[in-house]
């Protein structure tokens, strides 16, 4: 009896309850507003789909995410707030009654009051879904008990997370902010640090780190978790408890340890105050470094004056907070920063200089297994369709080696070109290598430049074949396919091909033309005839969800334009010479092409020379290589078609008759 007494207070917890208890109600009140309440109001709907709600964190979702991340927050900062002011800190604390034992009655009080308004708003939920027909049938018990545990789990481990962080400050506002930026830290950080490493180190790619992004932060987790019966897999519920049981007991140790003197401290430990100085600092520089290399277009002069310019504010802030005054021009300030400064050149100038060797590096062939150049998008759409998109063909590994070893020899020129509007092809190169390893680079490729290395790849059947366009051609569940018209006023000119029988035979000339594109075809910018959008046939509980794809119709599937002639669709299933009564052609100087300026319309405006354009055989080239999407040509288009409609674009230079040259002079 006498260890039960000093491992907790039965006085404390009832003194908090008194104290707090309307943190229970609140708590209690807004989750039966939320979810009990949310079913009924659903339910009332005049229109409501009741397959949408998979489970019961898909009711009220964003009222819910704010309750789970705000409360047990809240509830950690209150229930401990008497260890950031001097007076009750002392006055606690001259009590007989051990650190220990204080802690472990406060975090059951805290326990109790956030846990039982969950178990009662089960409760009361449970009767009021089998009393909805339409939610009774697909919102099971199993699923009210996996509501229970996510939302106990993810309330305790906010307290938990918060009561740490308290002890860490003197200070209840800091406690608060802290809190939630120590949340989004891990993110943070590694989104600014590898955008950071995309521009300092060449051919740095965040692929496969931008999908696992969301696994740093609970709060993003939470977010995305609202899809599916099973939104935390059981690794991430046990990293989750480890997490909770993990602050509870750093908690403990901080309070074991605290000064009592340290309330309205910012820091109560003199070890963490270095730490969250140099912190603030870097957090602050690669912010500041981010933000100019956005907005200066990756000019180094402005990325290196952002750097100065972050880490000199973070710096001054970080000091002035810890000291709690504006007067921080002492040695040790200048010391401090400059210190700091030296090490940080010195790691950007090894990044710079690639002491590690990491532009440079490139797989032998011997060590190579497989294999996948293309779009990061793509291969990661394949991966999520379960579909290998690696290739084990010796000469198309040779073929993506031989251009990686070019691209790693012209990486200047590269670089030069990397602000340039110029067409370029998303060069990702993944390898697998022999020991299980994978090698993973990024780059931005000038087309035309790389064409010779380029062919050999982007040709090949490795390359074509894992596109996902040609993936999703191969499903036999095809339902329909629709083909929409590009241009002004053609989007309701719709055809749709639903016959099984012209299905196949459109889907089989449509891989023919993917198959046989040649690398002019593949990074031609040129506005597609139409968008075909595939329709696959969905299963009975996905039957109020699209279901499809959408593959551009390009200007060099001859295949495709023949088979639509044939069968009598190709007259209302584009915009062609037929339709355009005339053409206005103009010269736009790239140097009145104003930052933001965003469409065809507004460069062919600047123009200053004019010519109207009538002849078949020319209206014919504008029509074939017009495209909507390019900022860096000097002819620009207006296509007058027959219904009154006006088209803008522009014509690559290359695709310029001397007929129409000699018009526009």
């Amino acid at each position: 009896m006498k260890s039960r007494k000093s491992f907790y207070k039965n006085a404390v917890i009832k003194q908090d309850f008194r104290q707090f208890g309307w943190i229970s109600l609140v708590y209690l009140v807004s989750l039966l507003f939320t979810l009990p309440l949310g079913l009924l109001q659903i339910a009332s709907r005049k229109y409501v789909i009741f397959s949408d709600y998979k489970n019961y964190l898909m009711v009220n979702p964003e009222i819910q995410i704010v309750l789970y991340f705000a409360v047990p927050v809240a509830a950690g900062l209150l229930l401990f707030r008497y260890i950031q002011n001097e007076a009750s800190v002392d006055m606690i604390h001259s009590l007989l009654i051990k650190r220990k034992t204080l802690y472990v009655s406060h975090v059951i009080s805290g326990l109790l009051l956030l846990i039982v308004p969950i178990i009662i708003t089960a409760i009361i939920t449970f009767f009021v879904t089998n009393t909805i027909e339409g939610f009774s049938n697909i919102l099971t018990i199993s699923d009210l008990f996996s509501w229970i545990g996510i939302v106990t789990l993810l309330t305790c481990m906010m307290f938990s997370f918060s009561i740490a962080v308290g002890f860490i400050t003197g200070m209840s506002t800091v406690q608060a902010i802290l809190t939630y930026i120590l949340l989004f830290l891990p993110i943070g950080m590694v989104t600014m640090v590898t955008y950071n490493l995309s521009f300092l180190l060449f051919g740095f790619t965040t692929a496969f780190i931008e999908e696992e992004l969301m696994y740093l932060s609970p709060f993003l987790r939470f977010v995305g978790s609202w899809e599916g019966p099973q939104p935390y897999s059981i690794l991430e519920i046990m990293i989750y408890i480890l997490f909770t049981v993990f602050f509870f007991v750093i908690g403990l140790v901080l309070y074991k340890l605290r000064q009592l003197e340290r309330a309205t401290d910012v820091i109560a430990f003199p070890f963490l105050r270095p730490i969250f100085k140099y912190g603030v600092t870097f957090c602050s520089m690669i912010l500041g470094g981010s933000y100019f290399s956005a907005t200066g277009d990756l000019n180094w002069n402005w990325i290196i004056f952002g750097y100065i310019i972050g880490a000199l504010i973070g710096y001054t802030v970080a000091e002035m907070v810890l000291l709690k005054t504006w007067r921080i021009l002492r040695l040790h300030f200048f010391t401090g920063f400059i210190i700091y400064s030296v090490i940080f050149i010195a790691v950007l100038l090894g990044i710079k200089t690639d002491l590690i060797n990491y532009e440079a590096n490139l797989p032998r062939m011997d060590q190579i297994e497989e294999v996948y150049f293309g779009n990061k998008y793509d291969m990661q759409e394949l991966i999520r369709n379960d579909i290998d998109p690696f290739s084990d063909n010796k000469l198309y590994i040779q073929d993506v080696r031989n251009l990686h070893e070019e691209i790693i020899n012209q990486k200047d020129f590269i670089e030069s070109q990397q602000h340039s509007d110029i067409n370029k092809v998303q060069g990702f190169i993944t390898y697998r290598l022999k020991d299980g390893k994978q090698f993973t680079r990024e780059y931005q490729l000038p087309a035309e430049a790389f064409q010779k290395n380029l062919t050999p790849v982007m040709e090949s059947e490795g390359y074509i074949v894992n596109k996902p366009e040609f993936f999703q051609l191969q499903r036999e569940d095809i339902l329909n396919m629709r083909i929409h018209p590009v241009g002004p006023g053609h989007h309701t000119n719709t055809i749709t091909i639903s016959d099984k029988k012209e299905i196949e035979e459109f889907r089989r000339v449509l891989e023919k033309d993917i198959l046989s594109q040649s690398i002019e075809d593949i990074v031609s910018p040129a506005t597609p005839w139409a968008y075909i959008d595939i329709e696959f046939k969905r299963s009975n509980n996905e039957e109020h969800f699209f279901d499809g794809y959408s593959i551009d119709w390009k200007k060099s599937y001859d295949n495709v334009t023949k088979w639509l002639d044939e069968h009598g669709y190709l007259e209302d299933a584009r915009i062609d010479v037929h339709d355009i009564k005339e053409a206005e052609l103009t010269i736009v100087n790239p140097q009145n092409q104003a930052e933001d300026m965003f469409s065809p319309e507004e460069y062919y405006q600047t123009g200053q020379k004019h010519a109207t354009i009538t002849d078949k055989e020319s209206l014919t080239t504008l029509i074939r290589h017009f495209t909507e999407y390019s900022s860096d040509h000097t002819y620009y288009v207006k296509l007058i078609l027959k219904d009154g409609n006006e088209w803008y674009g522009s014509i690559p230079d290359k695709y310029m008759t001397d007929q129409m040259k000699e018009q526009i002079k």
